[in-house]
């Protein structure tokens, strides 16, 4: 169980300061049913995890208490960890209640220099043999490839060296040709939404969230969330979408916070300067 009572905590330092919940919602822009629905720890009456954890910091802030703890007291880090007895001792094993024989303490003692002979012999075995196949080997082609022709030329009666190489026929590359690199472009901007083009796509997608400040993040496919986590500051976490997924909206709590990786090219969906929440649709379209 939690340490403490986020709702209960909540409310009690609101009253400790005088502030009725009218105040406190004309403070925070916070609507009166979702500060009562926090202080009774209704959670699930809040739209989403992303504006629950944004409405107790933003409480949190107002009465002077730690938002961030209380957010990890709502992701249960303040539990305390479960101990486990300690396993009993077994007295008088098996090996220790019967004396190892004369024969076999020696056959231990001369084990390692047996096996360090072995090892020793199979090099110069391997040593060997690739000499003897060194002797074995002969030149393939003769040192002196030409012959010399008497020209029938009665001119000169010098003999004509001509050589008996023939070019060598060419021949198309047989390299394969290289695989498109994948391309990200930017289709549409705002400042809460952004539209990218992933085009040339490997198969499986992984998608590489590294949290610069605390950070909300989630990805939706076909409407259903198949990623939520909230990032600490340098944390970085990998999610993978399934195959041939067409489409994927990656939702950023702070856009500004977050750095995105697809496939380990570095995803440039401008945050700019935002603090707001931005939605990012990928429209995907895979290397064949």
């Amino acid at each position: 169980m939690a340490s403490i009572n986020i709702g209960e905590t909540l409310r009690k330092a609101r009253i400790d300061k005088k502030i009725s919940l009218d105040e406190l919602q004309q403070r925070t822009k916070i609507q009166k049913r979702y500060l009562l629905a926090i202080e009774e720890n209704d959670f699930q009456e809040l739209p989403s995890d992303y504006y629950l954890r944004t409405f107790i910091r933003q409480y949190a802030d107002e009465v002077k208490l730690d938002g961030n703890h209380l957010l990890d007291v709502l992701d249960g880090k303040d539990r305390p960890l479960p101990t486990y007895p300690e396993l009993e001792t077994v007295d008088g094993l098996r090996k220790n209640k019967h004396a190892e024989s004369p024969t076999r303490a020696r056959f231990r003692a001369t084990l390692p220099m047996v096996l360090l002979g072995l090892v020793a012999l199979a090099i110069i075995s391997v040593v060997g043999y690739m000499t003897w196949l060194d002797h074995q080997e002969t030149a393939i082609i003769p040192e002196n490839s030409s012959v010399q022709v008497e020209r029938s030329d009665d001119s000169s009666s010098a003999p004509e060296k001509v050589s008996s190489s023939q070019p060598k026929p060419t021949t198309e590359s047989s390299k394969k040709p290289e695989k498109p690199k994948m391309a990200l472009a930017m289709e549409n901007n705002t400042t809460n939404a952004a539209t990218m083009k992933v085009d040339q796509a490997e198969k499986p997608l992984k998608i590489t969230f590294t949290a610069k400040e605390r950070v909300w993040i989630g990805v939706r496919v076909n409407e259903a969330w198949t990623y939520e986590k909230t990032l600490n500051p340098g944390e970085t976490e990998t999610t993978e979408l399934a195959a041939d997924t067409a489409q994927a909206i990656i939702t950023i709590g702070m856009a500004k916070y977050a750095e995105i990786k697809v496939n380990d090219q570095v995803l440039d969906f401008q945050p700019g300067e935002s603090l707001l929440q931005k939605n990012v649709t990928l429209n995907i379209a895979y290397a064949s």
